[in-house]
């Protein structure tokens, strides 16, 4: 289901996220650097629970078949480029990788085991495919429920998000639960826009200006929870943002975000370590081409195929989306 205001949302976020990398290679990682791609992964992680919870919602199956359609779906999403990508790193990079850390990362169960990262971007991907183990019981346990109950589900996460680490690290999927559930709280709300779509830019923009300028290191989580939260309640509010341009661009960045988010690090190491020497024109010359082609082939040539199959699988219980 085509949404012009999630395309720039999921858009904003895998740019901010390429933003700050690429001020990390060129100039220097500062705390402004490091709030700007923290926050493009808190505004994914609101992302893909609102989309998924809509993608559960439209789905006919129920009981155990709703299970494991959904698995299927998000298996066949998301593994299936990540291989692709380690198969790149484990090939173009020598860092003695052992079979376990090789495992770890390709089950992306690394914070689950303390196993090393072979790309740092991907601290983010086992939080949520452990995410998508409450998804759709949330679902199923909410969807009738009266909104104001998901919203004290999502403030009793806040002090478990904050005890968390005093317990164990293995678990730090509850530290980022508010910026989850922020996502699910805009999908049980859904259906009440009132608001002028211009006004999505404009509340998007000030919630990232906001916590891009106050973060810092202590308040960095509050700041997390509460940009994700009012964006989540922001959301099912606004009517679709309507500047035909930026929304063709912004479906387009969307369409190729997971491919850019997941191999724009080795397109950094290509073009300003391994052309270290080579003149400022040509490494930012070859950055811009990688980052056009790259994604372009990861998407027509795995992440669409194998998203084809994966809904292939669960066509038998699959019906058109319903209208809001």
């Amino acid at each position: 289901m085509h949404n012009p205001n999630l395309d720039l949302l999921r858009a904003v976020a895998v740019l901010l996220v390429l933003a700050a990398h690429v001020a990390g290679y060129t100039i220097k990682t500062t705390p402004t650097t490091y709030a700007m791609g923290q926050l493009g992964v808190m505004l994914f992680f609101v992302h893909t629970s609102l989309v998924l919870m809509q993608s559960l919602e439209r789905q006919a199956a129920t009981g155990a078949a709703l299970f494991r359609h959904f698995y299927i779906q998000r298996v066949f999403r998301i593994y299936p480029l990540c291989l692709v990508m380690l198969l790149a790193i484990y090939l173009l990079l020598d860092r003695g990788w052992s079979r376990w850390e090789i495992a770890a990362n390709a089950l992306l169960i690394q914070n689950l085991v303390y196993s090393r990262y072979m790309a740092e971007i991907l601290w983010s991907l086992p939080l949520e495919v452990q995410m998508y183990s409450v998804l759709p019981l949330l679902y199923l346990v909410f969807r009738q429920r009266p909104p104001h109950q998901l919203f004290g589900l999502w403030a009793l996460s806040v002090p478990l998000a904050m005890l968390q680490p005093l317990v164990t690290a293995r678990l730090n999927v509850l530290e980022f639960s508010p910026c989850f559930l922020a996502g699910v709280l805009a999908w049980r709300i859904q259906g009440r826009a009132r608001w002028p779509g211009w006004l999505w830019p404009l509340a998007l923009g000030l919630a990232s200006v906001a916590f891009i300028a106050l973060a810092q290191p202590r308040l960095n989580n509050y700041g997390r929870w509460l940009v994700c939260l009012a964006l989540g309640l922001v959301i099912p509010c606004l009517r679709e943002w309507r500047l035909p341009w930026v929304n063709r661009v912004s479906k387009e960045i969307a369409r190729y975000s997971y491919g850019l988010y997941l191999f724009h690090p080795l397109m950094l190491w290509l073009s300003f370590v391994v052309l270290a020497q080579a003149p400022a024109l040509l490494q930012w010359g070859v950055l811009a081409a990688l980052l056009v082609l790259v994604p372009w082939l990861a998407y027509h040539m795995v992440e669409q195929p194998m998203i084809r199959l994966g809904s292939a699988l669960n066509l038998p219980s699959t019906v058109p989306a319903r209208s809001r």
